[in-house]
């Protein structure tokens, strides 16, 4: 081979070794990592809006940031994955990330269910410590990254077809709890009895049951304001929700992903916790003029209320999970 003809081949080597180099970045930069999500409640739901909010924001800054490179698809709730299942499901890889509240995964993580007696905001669990620990649980025991606590400043609430001036006028009463509740309601001799939300309506209006306990803010989606004559206060239990993405997914995502997700999230707490209350606030007042009344357990009656609310939950976490659990009351708890 001449010099000249070398020269050349050299030459068509480098260029098409530059060509492969190139189209190979190109393909690197143009991968997009696709991320499905549920909700725990239905979309129509208020708690879904506010994460349909948060996925419209991400999406939009990604787009604008990082074209192509990421896509985050709502796939609906309850009717494509039980929502006692879907932090299961995301645990598994068969979905990215579910927007869920810790009473529905008790199974997966036990402990979860002492994070209803905080005293902190989101914000204030992260510069305590409360978040890391809690998200290295998530790591370890149900395969997800816990990108935030996001809700919600209010708490379960006791509605009565018929009014209490006592505690004790609670025994003997048949009510729809959740697991978180069960305790409770033992505790004050009252009957549990376990249901879908959705199917209250039709156990209230035929006496199957003579109340139940939800957040306010939710039961306006089940319809349950006609058969709801009593909202007793105090609440109890806050009904704390979070945003988790399956761990293998998300050590596959680049940092810049992964830090934008995490700084949406932070925001999302914000946002979220103030609407939520100034929808609780707006939902109170709407249940006055509709007829529901009030019933305000005075002094001593509504502290020991709280009292065996509080002591009824925690027995039942540290049964189940005791170093975690008392760790992360001393946490939560507000010195």
């Amino acid at each position: 081979m001449t010099k000249k003809s070398l020269l050349y081949y050299l030459i068509t080597v480098v260029l098409l070794l530059g060509f492969g180099l190139s189209g190979s970045l190109s393909q690197a930069a143009a991968k997009t990592y696709t991320i499905n999500c549920l909700t725990a409640w239905p979309k129509s739901a208020f708690e879904s809006g506010e994460f349909l909010k948060f996925l419209d924001n991400v999406q939009k800054e990604a787009d604008k940031k990082y074209p192509g490179q990421l896509k985050l698809v709502y796939k609906g709730a309850g009717e494509v994955v039980a929502t006692r299942e879907q932090v299961e499901a995301c645990r598994t890889g068969l979905i990215e990330m579910v927007y869920t509240a810790g009473s529905y995964y008790t199974s997966v993580l036990p402990v979860i269910d002492i994070m209803s007696l905080t005293d902190m905001m989101p914000w204030e669990e992260r510069k305590a410590g409360v978040f890391a620990y809690l998200n290295k649980l998530h790591n370890e025991k149900a395969n997800v990254e816990m990108l935030g606590r996001v809700g919600t400043g209010s708490y379960f609430h006791l509605f009565l077809a018929k009014s209490i001036e006592k505690v004790v006028d609670l025994k003997g009463r048949k009510i729809r709890c959740s697991p978180t509740t069960i305790s409770f309601m033992k505790a004050v001799g009252a009957t549990p009895i376990q249901m879908p939300p959705p199917d209250v309506y039709t156990a209230m209006e035929r006496g199957v049951v003579d109340g139940y306990l939800l957040p306010p803010g939710t039961i306006r989606d089940f319809g349950l304001v006609p058969v709801s004559k009593y909202i007793v206060f105090p609440g109890i239990y806050q009904p704390c929700q979070f945003v988790l993405i399956n761990l293998d997914v998300w050590k596959g995502l680049p940092k810049h992903l992964q830090h934008m997700l995490v700084e949406n999230t932070e925001k999302m707490a914000h946002f979220n916790i103030e609407a939520q209350v100034a929808q609780l606030k707006k939902e109170l007042d709407e249940f006055k003029k509709e007829g529901m009344q009030t019933i305000d357990l005075p002094g001593a009656e509504g502290a020991e209320f709280k009292k065996i609310a509080d002591g009824a939950l925690y027995d039942t976490v540290v049964n189940k999970a005791p170093e975690e659990a008392k760790k992360l009351l001393e946490m939560i708890t507000k010195k």
